[in-house]
């Protein structure tokens, strides 16, 4: 039996293991601990992707709801504005019909004052009330046109002007400046600002420039 000294350590085999073993299973620790944490971590990712997955197909059909809204939407007012146009194409149509009556309705008392004119004038040799009656005629058919604001285009002597006037010929003259009207051959007419018969008229032509 071999006697110990006081202080000294066992260093058998049964005591301490060899210090491969040792650093073999400190290594396994380690790498356990760290297969965890690369577990958890690709748990976290797939989470996450999952996650992103569901929140892309929220947004998605939050978009086509929101794309749906604004197509009914825009179909609406396609459709009023269809019906608008419409509305205003029988109002107007309607406008022009009435206003058309009105002035019918009112030529129509020109027309009845010709017709006892003619009939008057082929009883009658009087001249003068022939002409009279045709002058009273004349006058009520030009204060209903006029009501409607038709007006005459001033002419002769004045600068030629394309917008109202419709030269149908040219005439030397050294009286007047280059292309003054010298003569009217047929009246010209405007609703306000409107033109509604051309003046056909002469243009003078001389060396001015």
């Amino acid at each position: 039996m071999v006697k110990r000294k006081k202080g000294e350590v066992n260093l058998s085999n049964n005591e301490v293991g060899k210090p491969g073993e040792e650093i073999t299973a400190r290594e396994d620790q380690e790498h356990g601990i760290s297969n965890g944490e690369m577990a958890v971590e690709e748990k976290t990712a797939e989470e996450v992707e999952e996650r992103s997955v569901e929140e892309l197909a929220c947004e998605l059909d939050e978009s086509r709801t929101l794309a749906l809204d604004y197509l009914n939407h825009l179909q609406r007012l396609t459709a009023e504005f269809d019906n608008y146009k419409k509305r205003m194409e029988r109002e107007r149509a309607e406008i022009v019909e009435y206003a058309s009556a009105d002035l019918v309705a009112e030529l129509i008392d020109v027309m009845e004052n010709m017709e006892r004119g003619i009939a008057s004038a082929s009883e009658s040799e009087d001249r003068d009330s022939i002409l009279k009656g045709m002058e009273m005629v004349y006058s009520q058919l030009k204060s209903i046109l006029e009501s409607r604001g038709l007006e005459p285009i001033d002419a002769v002597g004045e600068k030629f002007d394309h917008q109202c006037h419709e030269a149908m010929m040219k005439e030397p003259s050294d009286e007047c400046p280059n292309n003054t009207v010298i003569e009217e051959f047929q009246r010209g007419y405007r609703i306000k600002d409107r033109v509604v018969r051309y003046s056909k008229v002469k243009l003078s032509e001389n060396k001015e420039k």
